[in-house]
């Protein structure tokens, strides 16, 4: 009875408020920790650390509460040795304070390995073996011979290389061809529309050469370069030359402008 009457009592009523209220306080005070703890809906835009060297991107990381990382390392002719060439995530993408930003810089040297022995294989052995060493198909060069599209030679800045001799990674091998004795001539293939590294293939592809890559206004930083795609070709597609000629692209980053081009060619 006295554990009732305790029960409906206005002393047990106020102490239970009391708890509630605390219990109440407590949560709150928790999450109100947690989010200042985690930065909840707080973000920070990341900056462009393209262009810089490590220090200045490291300073720049500091000044914006981030933090950097050197992920990998490319070779790129034409840029500034030890700079920033990409990075992730990508500039303006919105992060938390403390954030690690992967970059890549471009190497002061290139690497270094041997190249394959191509001679005496099909055109496309060789592609396969070069690329495999972390090599490129340069120029293709037709010699008569009656072993059309195999392998006779394999050249540097205009001289026999031997196999197993240290070349930069990522150089390109010209490619001394025989042309047989039937028809050397090709259709040009129909590169509208796409990258500079999926004409490039389809060009060697089909055993002609890359000549001039041409960009257009909207083509401004490398990042441009590396999404542009095709909007015109010389000579134009299916046209009939001689294999070993070569075929100039233009590129763009404007979609509407290779599209168009595309549907008023065909």
């Amino acid at each position: 009875m006295e554990f009732l009457r305790f029960l409906k009592s206005k002393t047990f009523g106020k102490h239970i408020l009391i708890a509630l209220a605390s219990l109440i306080v407590f949560i709150w005070l928790v999450f109100f920790i947690l989010k200042i703890y985690t930065h909840h809906g707080q973000a920070l835009l990341v900056p462009d650390f393209t262009g810089l060297t490590k220090v200045e991107a490291a300073e720049l990381a500091d000044d914006k509460d981030l933090t950097i990382e050197i992920a990998d390392s490319v070779f790129i002719e034409g840029r500034i040795k030890g700079t920033v060439v990409d990075q992730n995530p990508r500039p303006d993408f919105k992060v938390k304070e403390g954030r690690t930003i992967f970059l890549t810089i471009n190497a002061f040297n290139k690497a270094k390995v041997p190249i394959p022995n191509t001679v005496g294989v099909s055109y496309r052995q060789a592609k396969v073996s070069l690329e495999s060493a972390g090599l490129m198909v340069g120029r293709l060069i037709y010699r008569p011979d009656p072993m059309k599209n195999y392998v006779i030679e394999q050249r540097m800045t205009g001289r026999i290389i031997e196999p197993g001799t240290m070349i930069p990674k990522g150089s390109k091998v010209d490619l001394v061809l025989g042309k047989g004795y039937g028809n050397q001539y090709q259709a040009v293939p129909d590169i509208i529309g796409m990258s500079k590294t999926e004409a490039f293939q389809t060009i060697n592809d089909k055993y002609f050469n890359v000549g001039g890559v041409l960009y257009d206004e909207s083509v401004m930083t490398y990042s441009d370069s590396l999404n542009a795609k095709v909007y015109d070709q010389k000579p134009v597609p299916n046209r009939r030359i001689k294999m070993g000629s070569y075929i100039d692209i233009w590129m763009t980053v404007k979609e509407d402008k290779f599209k168009t081009d595309s549907i008023d060619a065909n």
